[in-house]
């Protein structure tokens, strides 16, 4: 993931600097898609970590 980050973030500055290519660009989106999703399933595991936990202190 650390290389993906890296490729993302040296993506991201061409972008900036508005000298990405077309297929930059699309690497970039498919970069930003799948750490979306890594995030995205870390959220919904904190979440439920702290449903049951509030659930088992609430029927304790």
């Amino acid at each position: 993931m650390t290389n993906d980050l890296n490729a993302m973030i040296e993506l991201i500055k061409k972008f900036q600097n508005n000298a990405i290519t077309l297929q930059e660009a699309i690497e970039l989106r498919r970069l930003s898609a799948e750490f979306s999703n890594i995030c995205g399933e870390f959220v919904e595991e904190q979440f439920t970590q702290a449903y049951l936990f509030t659930d088992q202190a609430v029927n304790q």
